[in-house]
């Protein structure tokens, strides 16, 4: 009697969960078929989903619909040793970029008439210097290029900006290039966005963004315990399943789930006291990367002038659209003004390193719109940074020449 009611324990036992697992499977299925339909609608969607679009400095652009399409399209990035990514070449009507990862810089070719060897610029920076939110002839590479030879400078100009990168992915970036054996006579750093953003992100100074990422896939290839591998392959597995997704989109519009910073950073609360400290070691890499530099210009013979880059967070006067994007981020508000004030009191700041300019506070009392969100600007912000490069560079070209005349009494 005992035996009949232990077999029939066993057999409720498996039915159930046999019953479990089908409708887990079931639902699973179910709910990958409604994704796949939406993310499907969502790429055959002609309307841009990128809501900068909207931005009120695109008041009379025409452009701007099929411009994110290509951006979005554009964004497709391929792995590459020691800087970890670089875009994968594309050609539209907005965006090229080469076979390299390169941007186009429009009217960098010298004239046929033009008897001297054109003054070749590299410039480095972010998404920013990229060109995000502008047409190739219209990023800060393409308008400083105009500039220079609307004032008789032949130039030739190599964008080497890349979403994401921070300083020193650049300065490595330009070490390769001169390894190759590419030599310019002048680079141009435009930064200080990333470097901030990273910090602020991982809470430490110095590293590329989302370096967490790569640390756990690093660690899967490592022999570790089998099950501390299986545990973590499981969990990933899990997380993929549409189930997850569903679950945790409904515990996010309950207010219950919460992404962690390695996910979502804009989440993180002020950091406190630990701001200060963190906004000097932003500094102190800042500065490490401005002194290497300064030994390769010594040894390769270029010159160097270095940029940190404004955000909204420094604009007085707000559109209604930029003070939605200030809202949105006004996480790392504070982080981004600390690490400013310690720039501002640094040896940096003295008038006497000529090489470094703080644009910081470029826009600070511009009333019309310039800001796509809180640090890329439309073409017209794009505008203003170039003319301003154009005539530190034309400044150090008349200084340079001054010094050489003086030399030859």
């Amino acid at each position: 009697m005992k035996i009949n009611k232990i077999g029939k324990l066993v057999k409720d036992t498996w039915l159930t969960l046999g019953i479990t697992i089908f409708l887990l499977c079931l639902l699973e299925a179910s709910l990958s078929l409604v994704f796949f339909v939406m993310d499907r609608f969502r790429a055959s969607d002609p309307s841009p989903a990128d809501r900068r679009v909207s931005a009120d400095t695109y008041s009379d652009a025409s452009w701007v619909n099929d411009y994110y399409k290509e951006l979005n399209r554009s964004f497709l990035a391929q792995w590459r040793p020691y800087v970890y990514w670089r875009r994968e070449p594309y050609h539209g009507e907005h965006i090229n970029i080469d076979t390299n990862g390169i941007r186009l810089t429009t009217l960098t070719k010298p004239s046929q008439q033009e008897s001297r060897p054109p003054m070749k610029i590299f410039m480095f920076g972010g998404s920013t210097l990229w060109g995000t939110g502008a047409r190739d002839a219209f990023t800060i590479p393409s308008i400083f290029a105009k500039e220079l030879q609307n004032r008789g400078l032949a130039t030739e100009i190599m964008n080497f900006g890349e979403t994401g990168y921070v300083s020193t992915q650049e300065v490595i970036t330009l070490l390769l290039q001169l390894q190759k054996g590419h030599r310019p006579d002048l680079v141009i750093f435009y930064d200080g966005v990333n470097d901030m953003y990273s910090a602020y992100q991982q809470q430490i100074a110095g590293l590329p963004q989302n370096e967490f990422n790569r640390v756990k896939e690093f660690n899967l290839s490592q022999p570790v315990k089998f099950k501390q591998r299986t545990a973590m392959v499981l969990k990933d597995m899990a997380m993929t399943l549409s189930t997850m997704r569903f679950m945790k989109g409904l515990l996010q519009k309950a207010g219950v789930w919460r992404m962690t910073v390695a996910v979502n950073p804009l989440l993180l609360d002020d950091l406190g006291p630990k701001s200060q400290a963190l906004a000097e070691d932003v500094l102190a890499t800042y500065k490490g990367n401005i002194e290497v530099v300064k030994a390769l210009s010594d040894q390769y013979r270029f010159k160097y002038l270095f940029y940190w880059q404004p955000t909204i967070f420094h604009k007085v006067h707000l559109t209604e659209y930029e003070r939605v994007q200030r809202e949105e981020m006004q996480s790392i508000d504070q982080f981004v003004h600390r690490t400013h004030e310690v720039i501002r009191q640094s040896r940096l700041a003295e008038r006497r390193e000529y090489f470094f300019h703080d644009l910081s506070l470029v826009f600070a009392d511009v009333r019309k719109p310039v800001y796509l969100d809180w640090c890329h600007f439309g073409e017209s912000g794009n505008q203003i940074i170039a003319q301003r490069i154009a005539n530190d560079v034309l400044g150090l070209i008349t200084t340079d020449k001054m010094a050489a005349t003086a030399d030859l009494r």
